[in-house]
């Protein structure tokens, strides 16, 4: 099918449908990036559907936007900040889904399928990313489109009283506190240095920063502490603190990094050290954060978990290759996809520690037949094949291959994303 288009820096969109697996759109409905004098309409209403701030809307480049437009106004937004994430050790470019909204009065209409499809279909066709990630309002309004959890948010309420040591260490080293405006690359070295071969870590620039883990609330204080050894830094935390409103002391940590057991200890010694504190949150921990293996009375974290990000796997020929592989091996697999028919048949991926590939294998007898949600849990390491199969998320066609399959696909840590700034 035919239809008007144009090119706008470097997105190209039409008013009608031309992909032939989409339903076309009514012809006073077309799908497009939005112009700088559209965005003052785009933050308005995406800030106030999805409640965040304006200004933290109306940051984001219109080239990095596609909305539906309905008779000429604006119906969906939808946009993505250029990120890169570790993918196993290998830092890979995605976009970060962002701003996902529906103006009132045309929801329930299809306008943001077609946006997300429209995307999808670009990103496979000029292959600018092979994969997006995004913060989900709910987990079921993505779902539909192929994406699947891959992190878990870990939260931690305590009281300072409660960092006591199962197996308490000498503090070798120091510490002192960091000087934000002299020193902001010393934090930025360490976190460097902990997301080297992370899964889920996004690189961060220093927006992102300032939005995120320095950022400070009204009403609080910030303080920011480093554990060195021999001058060679090992660990920060960034924590602010102040009055509950309904009185006492509460101490949010912001950003906790340790690159040794005793950095760890040393950094929450400091943390339990706050006497006049009656409360202690951490809304961020990694999965295999070591504090609960750490302390005496580990119930008293009162951990808490909940889902992450998810990512959709837009073209797998291109997004599996860019992970890190510890093991040489081959997994034959099939894949179901109604969303992105390029992803569908029967594929072989062929792993080793030098790199990997994938191709289409038409005649090969899979290990394993399953959907492209599933595929995306399985190579973040949210999953093993094997738990996959026992919730019923894929069908297995040879029972001897899924060890294999948890092996090749295990990463070095569990998945985990820090942000929640895009």
């Amino acid at each position: 099918m035919e239809g008007e288009s144009r090119r706008f820096a470097g997105f190209v969109y039409c008013r009608m449908a031309t992909t032939p697996h989409r339903r076309p759109l009514p012809s006073n409905v077309e799908v497009r990036p939005a112009t700088p004098e559209e965005m003052p309409e785009f933050a308005r209403i995406a800030s106030r559907e999805i409640a965040v701030t304006y200004d933290s809307v109306a940051a984001l480049d219109p080239r990095t936007t596609l909305c539906a437009f309905e008779d000429g106004r604006l119906a969906t937004t939808y946009g993505w900040w250029p990120l890169q994430v570790r993918f196993n050790g290998p830092a890979v470019a995605v976009p970060g889904v962002t701003c996902v909204s529906t103006h009132p009065a045309a929801r329930m209409k299809g306008y943001l399928r077609a946006v997300v499809e429209r995307h999808f279909d670009h990103l496979h066709e000029t292959g600018e990313a092979s994969m997006t990630l995004l913060h989900p309002a709910w987990a079921a309004i993505y779902q539909r489109y192929g994406y699947a959890t891959v992190t878990d948010r870990v939260t931690y309420r305590f009281e300072p009283r409660d960092v006591q040591f199962t197996h308490p260490s000498p503090t070798p080293g120091r510490i002192r506190e960091v000087d934000i405006a002299e020193e902001f690359g010393l934090l930025v070295d360490v976190y460097r240095r902990h997301r080297e071969d992370r899964t889920g870590l996004i690189h961060r620039g220093r927006a992102m920063w300032d939005a995120g883990e320095l950022q400070v609330p009204v009403g609080v204080k910030q303080t920011i502490i480093a554990y060195e050894e021999a001058g060679t830094t090992l660990g920060y935390v960034v924590y602010v603190h102040g009055a509950k409103p309904a009185g006492g002391q509460m101490l949010r940590v912001m950003d906790f990094v340790a690159l040794t057991p005793a950095a760890h200890q040393a950094l929450w010694r400091v943390i339990g050290g706050y006497a006049n504190v009656d409360a202690v949150e951490w809304a961020n921990a990694a999965p295999d954060d070591p504090l609960p293996l750490m302390l005496v009375e580990p119930r008293r974290l009162n951990l808490s978990r909940r889902d992450g990000i998810m990512a959709r796997l837009v073209t797998i020929a291109d997004a599996l290759p860019l992970r890190g592989y510890a093991e040489a091996a081959s997994l034959r697999f099939a894949v179901v996809d109604p969303v992105c028919p390029w992803n569908e048949g029967r594929w072989l991926l062929e792993t080793s520690p030098e790199g990997a590939r994938v191709t289409a294998a038409g005649g090969v007898t899979p290990d394993v037949t399953l959907p492209v949600d599933t595929l995306a849990r399985l190579v973040f390491g949210y999953t093993t094949a094997s738990i996959a199969a026992q919730a019923g998320l894929l069908d297995v066609h040879d029972a001897s291959a899924l060890p294999r399959w948890d092996a090749v696909l295990r990463t070095k840590h569990p998945p985990h994303e820090q942000e929640h700034t895009w």
